[in-house]
Parts: C-alpha cells; sequence; structure tokens
C-alpha cells in the first residue's frame, strides 16, 4: 500500500509538473494551457488593417497555477483591441479574469501581454458598434489593454 501511494504521488507530480510547462494549444472548442509561441518584440502593433472580427487565442491565469487558454473572437474599435464572452456564466476564463485579468493573447503565432478590462453596458454599446435604440445582447465585452 505505501508504494502505490509513492509511485500515484510521483505520478500525479510529473503529470501537474507537465502541465505546467508544455504548451497545449487550444482548438476551437477545445481548451489548453499555455500557448506555445515566442513574445512580439513590439507588445504594441498597429492592428488597424483588421477588417473583420479575427480568432485569437487567451491565456489566462488560475487558481491552481495550469494556465488555461482558449479560442476567441477579436476585433478592433476605435483603436481598441475588444475580445467577446457570450455566455460568460458557463465559462472558466472570464471567471479566471475575475480573479485575476492578466492575460496572454497569440495572435499570427506572437505572443502579447494584456489586461483584461471587461466593459461597462455604455463601453459595451461603443465597443460593439450599437447605436441608443438598440438592445444590448447579452455578451460580455473584454478591453485587451496595453501594460
Amino acid at each position: 500500500m505505501k508504494k502505490l501511494i509513492i509511485v500515484t504521488t510521483i505520478v500525479l507530480f510529473i503529470a501537474y509538473f507537465t502541465a505546467l510547462v508544455v504548451p497545449v494549444d487550444p482548438d476551437e472548442q477545445r481548451a489548453g494551457t499555455r500557448l506555445s509561441g515566442d513574445f512580439a518584440e513590439n507588445q504594441d502593433p498597429d492592428w488597424a488593417d483588421w477588417q473583420d472580427r479575427r480568432k485569437l487565442y487567451l491565456q489566462t491565469r488560475t487558481l491552481y497555477l495550469i494556465p488555461h487558454s482558449i479560442t476567441v473572437v477579436g476585433w478592433i474599435r476605435n483603436g481598441g483591441l475588444y475580445v467577446g464572452c457570450g455566455h460568460c456564466a458557463t465559462k472558466y476564463w472570464p471567471k479566471n479574469v475575475e480573479q485575476d485579468n492578466s492575460v496572454i493573447m497569440r495572435i499570427d503565432g506572437e505572443l502579447y501581454h494584456r489586461l483584461a478590462l471587461k466593459l461597462s453596458d455604455e463601453e459595451r454599446r461603443v465597443a460593439l458598434d450599437l447605436d441608443e435604440a438598440e438592445p444590448l445582447p447579452d455578451v460580455a465585452v473584454f478591453r485587451m489593454q496595453t501594460l
């Protein structure tokens, strides 16, 4: 019994350590751990050429220290980079951002440090490009602010 406990402890330690250091990128609906890639030299690029919404990857910090990464949709509006979250109550990453809003994004293979700031209703209206008469959709919006 003592050997079983020791072997189980060693296996769990190896699995935990591996999850901490080995990147596993998210794939559409499947979440990942640490994002792969190198940090961009220019952490404040000009993404003015973005015409539409585009897919990017977002890595958050967790209480158990293993990074949590997901695929999200981002867009540029009035010079700001935004990420939306529908049905946030059912997702882990917005809860992680509430605990620690320091995130890492991967766009076009490069990593960027950002602060994810949840927007108020009026700020959401501007980010979603809605006029006053249009109802706000049930979507949380986060501005990805440069550190």
